[in-house]
């Protein structure tokens, strides 16, 4: 081993011949085995003064055995943790026992093929020279690279004087953490070793002063840079570091949305920034997020904002200093929005202190507006004895931007203004100050304006509050121990208080659809500490109330107890129009949610609707019920009378009137017992129960009627009987049964009719807002009644039907089929006789029937028969006459009443058609107009008026320019008189008597104009 500081290995071999003569000793072959390789070379030795020179060449020696050898306390090579594969051509000089050693080198470091175990491969070429004697290593270039960095190094390593010249990046720091140790003198497993390093750095600069504590002085650039708790996006400038000092110059910081300029300078000691470390440093930001900074600084607090400002830090690290003009934008601080916050802000190791501030504060949604509150003054906060005081006053602050009075149910708006003085301990201040709150708003109500007087003298805190209300007083106090656990107690005087708000904290309730007030006290005990123990205890004198149009008074005092968790109500009898009620018991709102109510006496069932807003139910009810077991699975046992009430359900078509019988609990369902109603004309009976033990609470309800009407959709009435059963949730129900229909009209004829069988996109019931209602599935069989008939004014058809109901309340879908069995329609004055039809209904998805409906009237000596087929939205119609008929005379026949040739005969060879069509429309108009009105007055079947004379029997020799009167009546289904007379002549009148023994044989009796009698018989035969 040679005992040489900078050179301590082992294991080295050596061999070669040598030949001496007198002027010295030559080894030509000198061979050594070092570190995993070998070198080769000679070696001469002069006699005169013991010189000696080496001219090797070094081949596959492994780096990683050579840097142990080279390291020492000044120069911590081996940290560097790397390997290669070493190729030189060295020339070493030394005299004596290696004294004065020098060498000079050219070496190549290559890949290995297999690095030694953790470290890394690195390739390299250097030209440089060591002497021992000064230890000065001189390097004239070299350049490395590693997987993850590459640099350069020129210059003088030396004890006192470095002068080295680097340029070095890396993308993983880390990798060289054991190196950076290794220059502070971090020892392996101490604390500040284990601190993380990383991210990805350059480096451009020199390593100059000593080479046992070089300071690295150059331009710095990092990026995702981690040092301990420290995390940096980004980090540029011009950079200091050294054993006692760390300076950054024109430096720029980035770290999240937070980015700034700094300077700064820290007095370190052995490389390392102590608690008792000095520093000073420089800070400008601009639109900065605080919680980014915060972690920078080694500070917590529950501030948030965008910061700007100007800061000079200074002192040591344990007690840093901080003095700044500051603008916090859109900030929070304790949970209290502000929109701005200005100031002179001092930061000591002792105390944060704030002058000169100005708080603003915008109500929601009002940012850019007027009417900014506003908070001025100065507050300091004492860290050792945790102290604090504070000059303040506030303006017109809004009350929706403090966070802590807020809640879901209950938010709380107005506006405060204040003037506090305090100081001393954080719990247990001295201090006095008044305040105004101006239209307290609590939910949507608006309960009042407030003055109040607020004094602490360390023990206690004690509120005065008085009202400023156009209606209503308020006045009392409470008093708040500062000590643990805080004992709350106070007592308010109330006359003619809106109770609408506490209403809703009190019994839980989402909305209270009424009115209430009150007067009375209100007592209030417990501690802050635990704020389920505080009890709010009232004496209401007076407790009016109006809700769901109802109005309700107390007849005694009304006392009841609430906690945060639970509601106790001593027995208290309201009274109003058909109610009578009395209510007492318990509710707990944690826990099992227990409940204990009891209800006895008369009860307006308009009260309902306040629970069910799209249920209208009126009438008195007699109530014997208590509620026991817990909210969600209340066990209610009592019964309900109900006598002569009325129901209906919003967008429902038909409602519930006459309602009487009782409805029964038995803890865990309802059921109806002797419960009828009527409805649109006919009676209900009503059977089933609701079973509410679970949830949700199901239902099972069935309805029977021999016959009631029912309205639906617009334009439509039913005449029905049968029975129906609803089953379901609150949320969703299916109604099936089995209904025989005896009659449909249609109220506005034809019309409603046509809008049915041509809608595109099927049948749609009014839209409703209930999602009950949208919900409502059905599952509904329709049969015809034997007589049943469908009419509209003018048509009478009678039918044999058979239908199913399915879809959704606002999607109904009709399947089955309606046959025709007979009936007469009248249109633009002609009676037409259905003979045979069938509409057929199989679409699913939209209402479009399949049409076949065949239809005859006569006209003069024509009968006519008319065929509709196919789809309804895609109808094609067919007729033909008997006598035949060339079309075009068919189709004047039926607008005009006579064909093309009777009309140019009777016109004496001068086409008539534009008069005889006017005067047809004419007669129409006239007739719509006047009959509807003139047939519901007298009964008559048919009223009709035309404008010129052409009926039955009438030739045109015979007709004149006179106005005709028809009126028609039909005795009987079978029997029908028709009365024609011409409003100039007395004389002109036709009577017709037509009896139908069935569908195919007809006997008609006439009574011309001319007054000539004579009887038809006329006999229907189809031929195959």
């Amino acid at each position: 081993m040679l005992p040489y500081v900078d050179f301590h290995a082992t294991g080295l071999t050596s061999r070669g011949s040598y030949r001496i003569d007198n002027r010295g000793l030559e080894v030509p072959d000198f061979f050594a085995g070092a570190f995993g390789g070998r070198v080769t070379g000679r070696v001469t030795m002069r006699f005169d003064g013991l010189q000696f020179r080496a001219d090797t060449h070094v081949q596959d020696v492994r780096l990683a055995a050579v840097l142990p050898s080279i390291e020492h306390r000044n120069f911590p090579i081996d940290e560097l943790h790397w390997d290669g594969q070493i190729t030189a051509d060295t020339v070493e000089t030394w005299s004596g026992p290696f004294q004065h050693f020098e060498i000079s080198a050219k070496t190549v470091w290559e890949n290995p093929e297999q690095p030694a175990e953790h470290h890394q491969p690195v390739t390299a070429d250097w030209k440089f020279r060591y002497r021992y004697d000064p230890n000065i290593l001189t390097i004239d270039s070299g350049e490395f690279e590693t997987p993850s960095s590459r640099g350069s190094i020129d210059g003088i390593l030396a004890p006192r004087n470095s002068a080295l010249n680097v340029r070095f990046q890396t993308g993983a720091i880390e990798t060289y953490k054991d190196f950076i140790n290794a220059l502070r003198g971090a020892g392996p497993h101490s604390p500040e070793a284990a601190k993380p390093i990383s991210g990805s750095v350059g480096w451009d600069g020199k390593i100059a002063g000593a080479s046992g504590g070089p300071a690295f002085l150059g331009h710095l650039r990092g990026e995702r840079v981690r040092y301990d708790g420290v995390f940096l996006d980004y980090l540029d400038g011009d950079l200091t570091y050294a054993p006692l000092e760390f300076t950054l110059v024109r430096g720029h910081v980035r770290r999240g949305e937070m980015e700034t300029d700094i300077e700064a300078n820290l007095s370190l000691a052995n490389w390392s920034f102590l608690p008792e470390s000095n520093w000073t440093a420089e800070i400008n930001f601009e639109r900065v997020p605080v919680e980014s900074i915060e972690p920078l600084l080694g500070l917590r607090y529950p501030v948030n904002g965008s910061l700007t400002g100007q800061f000079h830090g200074r002192g040591t690290r344990r007690k840093p200093s901080v003095t700044g003009l500051f603008d916090l934008a859109d900030g929070k601080v304790y949970g209290l929005s502000f929109n701005r916050l200005r100031g002179q802000l001092n930061v000591s190791p002792d105390e944060v202190r704030i002058a000169d501030a100005e708080l603003r504060f915008f109500p929601p949604g009002k940012e850019n507006g007027r009417g900014a509150g506003i908070i001025t003054g100065s507050a300091g906060y004492r860290h050792e004895d945790q102290t604090i005081s504070a000059d303040l006053v506030g303006a017109a602050l809004p009350l929706e931007n403090f966070e802590k009075l807020q809640s879901t149910r209950l938010p709380v708006g107005g506006q405060v203004s204040f003037r506090l003085k305090a100081n001393g301990p954080v719990r247990t201040p001295l201090g006095d100050g008044t305040f105004r709150v101006v239209d307290l708003r609590i939910g949507q109500v608006i309960v009042g304006s407030f003055d109040g007087k607020l004094t602490s003298d360390s023990r206690q805190a004690q509120l005065e509050l008085g009202s400023a209300m156009t209606t209503g007083e308020v006045r009392g106090g409470c008093t708040l121990g500062l000590a643990d656990p805080y004992p709350l107690s106070g007592k308010v005087s109330i006359k003619n208080i809106n109770l609408d708000p506490f209403l809703l904290t009190a019994l839980h309730l989402k909305e209270f659809s009424g009115h209430a007030n009150a007067d009375g006290d209100i007592s209030l005990n417990g501690s802050l500490k635990q704020p389920e123990s505080i009890i709010v205890d009232a004496n209401l004198s007076r407790l009016a109330m109006n809700y769901a149009n109802v109005r309700l008074e107390n007849t005694g005092p009304v006392h009841f107890r609430s906690t945060k968790d639970s509601l106790e109500i001593d027995p208290v009898t309201l009274h109003g129009v058909d109610t009578n009620l009395q209510i007492a018991g318990s509710v707990q709102f944690a826990g099992r949610r227990g409940v204990g109510l009891r209800l006895n006496g008369a009860l307006d069932l308009r009260l309902i609707s306040g629970f069910a807003p799209n249920l209208d139910a009126r009438g008195p009810a007699q109530i014997n019920a208590s509620f026991e077991g817990t909210l969600d699975r209340p066990r209610i046992t009592g019964r309900v009378h109900i006598e002569n009430a009325s129901a209906r359900a919003a967008d429902f078509p038909t409602g519930l009137s006459a309602i009487k019988g009782d409805v029964v609990f038995d803890a865990t369902r309802l059921y109806f017992e002797n419960m009828s109603a009527e409805s649109g004309g006919g009676a209900l009976h009503l059977s089933g129960s609701v079973n509410y033990a679970e949830s949700p609470l199901r239902y099972d309800v069935s309805v029977y009627t021999e016959r009631v009407r029912i309205r639906y959709p617009e334009g439509m009435s039913w005449l029905v009987g049968g029975s129906l059963r609803l089953t379901g949730t609150p949320t969703a129900g299916l109604l099936s049964g089995r209904v025989t229909i005896e009659r449909v009209t249609l109220t506005q004829g034809l019309e409603v009719a046509g809008m049915l069988v041509q809608a595109k996109e099927g049948i749609s019931s009014p839209a409703t807002s209930s999602p009950y209602l949208r919900n409502l599935q059905f599952d509904l069989e329709a049969l015809s009644a034997p007589d049943a008939r469908m009419e509209w004014p003018g048509a009478e058809l009678h039918a044999d039907a058979n239908l199913r109901v399915r879809g959704t309340w606002e999607h109904p879908i009709l399947l089955g089929h309606i046959h025709i069995l007979s009936g007469d329609l009248y249109f633009a004055g002609n009676r037409y006789r259905v003979t045979r039809g069938d509409l057929n209904f199989s679409n699913p998805f939209r209402l479009d029937p399949v049409l076949n409906v065949e239809a005859t009237t006569t006209i003069q000596q024509y009968e006519i028969t008319l065929n509709f087929n196919g789809p309804a939205s895609k109808l094609t119609l067919a007729y033909r006459s008997d006598p035949p008929l060339p079309a075009n005379d068919i189709i004047t026949l039926l607008a005009l009443g006579q064909t093309s040739s009777e009309a140019t005969a009777r016109s004496g060879g001068t086409s008539q058609s534009g008069t005889a069509g006017a005067s047809a429309i004419l007669s129409e108009a006239i007739s719509s107009q006047l009959g509807g009105r003139l047939e519901r007055l007298f009964g008559i079947t048919r009223f009709r008026v035309d404008p010129g004379l052409a009926g039955v029997g009438s030739t045109g020799s015979e007709q004149n320019a006179a106005a005709r009167i028809t009126v028609e009546q039909q005795i009987a289904r079978n029997l029908t008189i028709t009365y024609v007379s011409n409003v100039s002549s007395t004389q002109q009148q036709v009577i017709q008597v037509e009896y139908n023994v069935d569908r195919n044989v007809s006997i008609v009796g006439l009574r011309d104009q001319n007054g000539t009698f004579g009887i038809d018989i006329k006999i229907k035969k189809r031929f195959p």
